[in-house]
Protein backbone atom coordinates (compact mmCIF):
# COMPACT_ATOMS: atom_id res chain seq x y z
CA UNK A 1 0.00 0.00 0.00
CA UNK A 2 1.55 3.35 -1.00
CA UNK A 3 2.31 5.89 1.70
CA UNK A 4 -0.39 8.61 1.46
CA UNK A 5 1.91 11.19 3.05
CA UNK A 6 4.50 10.54 0.32
CA UNK A 7 1.85 11.36 -2.29
CA UNK A 8 1.23 14.71 -0.56
CA UNK A 9 4.98 15.42 -0.48
CA UNK A 10 5.34 14.58 -4.18
CA UNK A 11 2.42 16.87 -5.08
CA UNK A 12 4.03 19.65 -3.00
CA UNK A 13 7.36 19.16 -4.77
CA UNK A 14 5.74 19.10 -8.22
CA UNK A 15 3.84 22.32 -7.42
CA UNK A 16 7.09 24.01 -6.39
CA UNK A 17 8.96 22.81 -9.47
CA UNK A 18 6.21 24.32 -11.60
CA UNK A 19 6.49 27.62 -9.71
CA UNK A 20 10.22 27.71 -10.48
CA UNK A 21 9.77 26.74 -14.13
CA UNK A 22 7.17 29.49 -14.59
CA UNK A 23 9.48 32.01 -12.92
CA UNK A 24 12.51 31.02 -15.02
CA UNK A 25 10.45 31.19 -18.20
CA UNK A 26 9.11 34.66 -17.41
CA UNK A 27 12.39 36.13 -16.22
CA UNK A 28 14.66 34.66 -18.87
CA UNK A 29 12.21 34.34 -21.76
CA UNK A 30 12.94 30.65 -21.84
CA UNK A 31 10.66 27.71 -22.47
CA UNK A 32 11.65 25.25 -19.76
CA UNK A 33 9.50 22.16 -19.49
CA UNK A 34 9.77 19.20 -17.15
CA UNK A 35 11.10 16.28 -19.20
CA UNK A 36 11.70 13.80 -16.39
CA UNK A 37 10.95 13.32 -12.69
CA UNK A 38 13.51 10.79 -11.43
CA UNK A 39 13.21 11.76 -7.73
CA UNK A 40 15.93 12.57 -6.89
CA UNK A 41 16.13 15.14 -8.26
CA UNK A 42 12.50 16.25 -8.40
CA UNK A 43 12.76 17.27 -12.04
CA UNK A 44 14.96 17.47 -15.10
CA UNK A 45 13.93 20.56 -17.06
CA UNK A 46 14.80 21.59 -20.60
CA UNK A 47 14.52 24.69 -22.77
CA UNK A 48 15.88 24.27 -26.26
CA UNK A 49 19.33 22.72 -25.89
CA UNK A 50 19.67 23.76 -22.24
CA UNK A 51 19.01 21.05 -19.68
CA UNK A 52 18.97 21.68 -15.92
CA UNK A 53 17.74 19.86 -12.85
CA UNK A 54 15.71 20.94 -9.82
CA UNK A 55 15.78 19.74 -6.23
CA UNK A 56 13.16 20.93 -3.72
CA UNK A 57 13.62 21.19 0.03
CA UNK A 58 11.02 22.47 2.46
CA UNK A 59 11.96 24.76 5.33
CA UNK A 60 9.25 24.48 7.98
CA UNK A 61 8.73 26.83 10.91
CA UNK A 62 9.07 23.80 13.20
CA UNK A 63 8.17 20.11 13.34
CA UNK A 64 4.76 20.80 14.96
CA UNK A 65 3.82 23.06 12.03
CA UNK A 66 5.01 20.41 9.56
CA UNK A 67 2.79 17.81 11.29
CA UNK A 68 -0.11 20.27 11.18
CA UNK A 69 0.26 20.82 7.43
CA UNK A 70 0.89 17.19 6.46
CA UNK A 71 -1.79 15.71 8.71
CA UNK A 72 -4.32 18.20 7.34
CA UNK A 73 -3.45 17.40 3.72
CA UNK A 74 -3.10 13.62 4.00
CA UNK A 75 -6.25 11.64 3.31
CA UNK A 76 -7.17 9.27 6.12
CA UNK A 77 -4.82 10.89 8.62
CA UNK A 78 -6.11 12.61 11.75
CA UNK A 79 -5.32 16.33 11.65
CA UNK A 80 -2.84 17.35 14.35
CA UNK A 81 -3.12 21.15 14.55
CA UNK A 82 -0.24 23.14 15.97
CA UNK A 83 -2.71 24.47 18.50
CA UNK A 84 -3.44 27.77 20.07
CA UNK A 85 -0.79 29.61 21.89
CA UNK A 86 1.25 32.63 22.30
CA UNK A 87 3.96 32.17 19.69
CA UNK A 88 7.04 34.23 20.49
CA UNK A 89 10.53 34.40 18.98
CA UNK A 90 9.39 32.28 16.07
CA UNK A 91 11.74 33.68 13.43
CA UNK A 92 15.00 32.47 15.06
CA UNK A 93 13.51 28.96 15.24
CA UNK A 94 12.55 29.12 11.58
CA UNK A 95 16.01 30.45 10.62
CA UNK A 96 17.66 27.42 12.26
CA UNK A 97 15.35 25.05 10.40
CA UNK A 98 15.92 26.91 7.13
CA UNK A 99 19.71 26.69 7.43
CA UNK A 100 19.55 23.01 8.42
CA UNK A 101 17.34 22.21 5.42
CA UNK A 102 19.52 24.07 2.91
CA UNK A 103 22.75 22.74 4.43
CA UNK A 104 21.47 19.15 4.09
CA UNK A 105 21.10 19.65 0.34
CA UNK A 106 24.30 21.63 -0.28
CA UNK A 107 26.40 18.99 1.49
CA UNK A 108 24.76 15.96 -0.16
CA UNK A 109 27.29 14.28 -2.45
CA UNK A 110 24.60 12.10 -4.09
CA UNK A 111 23.76 15.08 -6.35
CA UNK A 112 27.24 15.07 -7.89
CA UNK A 113 26.14 12.60 -10.60
CA UNK A 114 23.40 15.02 -11.72
CA UNK A 115 25.81 17.95 -11.61
CA UNK A 116 28.28 15.96 -13.69
CA UNK A 117 25.63 15.02 -16.27
CA UNK A 118 23.63 18.27 -16.50
CA UNK A 119 25.76 20.88 -14.78
CA UNK A 120 24.87 22.51 -11.46
CA UNK A 121 21.14 22.45 -10.71
CA UNK A 122 18.63 24.68 -9.01
CA UNK A 123 17.79 24.27 -5.35
CA UNK A 124 14.29 25.51 -4.55
CA UNK A 125 13.49 26.10 -0.88
CA UNK A 126 9.77 26.01 -0.15
CA UNK A 127 9.19 28.32 2.82
CA UNK A 128 6.50 27.00 5.15
CA UNK A 129 6.47 29.68 7.81
CA UNK A 130 3.31 31.76 8.26
CA UNK A 131 5.24 34.71 9.73
CA UNK A 132 7.79 34.94 6.91
CA UNK A 133 8.80 38.51 6.16
CA UNK A 134 11.82 40.65 5.35
CA UNK A 135 13.15 40.46 8.91
CA UNK A 136 13.59 36.70 8.48
CA UNK A 137 16.63 37.34 6.28
CA UNK A 138 18.51 38.97 9.16
CA UNK A 139 17.96 35.86 11.29
CA UNK A 140 18.81 33.53 8.41
CA UNK A 141 22.03 35.44 7.70
CA UNK A 142 23.12 35.23 11.35
CA UNK A 143 22.28 31.54 11.55
CA UNK A 144 24.06 30.87 8.24
CA UNK A 145 27.24 32.53 9.44
CA UNK A 146 27.15 30.40 12.61
CA UNK A 147 27.43 27.19 10.54
CA UNK A 148 30.29 25.73 8.56
CA UNK A 149 28.67 24.59 5.36
CA UNK A 150 30.60 22.24 3.10
CA UNK A 151 28.98 23.06 -0.24
CA UNK A 152 29.62 20.30 -2.79
CA UNK A 153 29.04 22.72 -5.67
CA UNK A 154 26.03 20.86 -7.05
CA UNK A 155 23.73 23.89 -7.29
CA UNK A 156 24.11 26.93 -9.54
CA UNK A 157 21.39 28.90 -7.76
CA UNK A 158 19.14 28.79 -4.73
CA UNK A 159 15.58 30.02 -5.07
CA UNK A 160 12.98 30.60 -2.37
CA UNK A 161 9.25 30.04 -2.88
CA UNK A 162 6.93 31.61 -0.35
CA UNK A 163 3.35 32.74 0.02
CA UNK A 164 2.28 36.28 -0.72
CA UNK A 165 -1.21 37.74 -0.51
CA UNK A 166 -2.30 36.68 -3.98
CA UNK A 167 -0.33 33.47 -4.44
CA UNK A 168 3.36 32.66 -4.37
CA UNK A 169 6.58 34.45 -5.10
CA UNK A 170 9.83 32.88 -6.24
CA UNK A 171 13.05 34.80 -5.68
CA UNK A 172 16.70 34.02 -6.10
CA UNK A 173 18.60 33.92 -2.81
CA UNK A 174 22.32 34.36 -2.29
CA UNK A 175 23.70 32.93 0.97
CA UNK A 176 25.78 35.41 2.97
CA UNK A 177 29.53 35.15 2.52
Amino acid sequence: MPNPRRAVQEAHEKFNVNLLVDTLNKRHRSEFKVISEPNPPEAIIQSGKTTRWVEVVTAFWNSAFAKDLYSHATEGEEHKPIGDGLFMNVTPEFAKNFVTAVQSKLEKTAYEKFRDEYGPGYLLVSIQFPFFGKNAFDFIDREWRAHEIQDCGCFRSIYLAYRVFNGYRVMKWQPPA
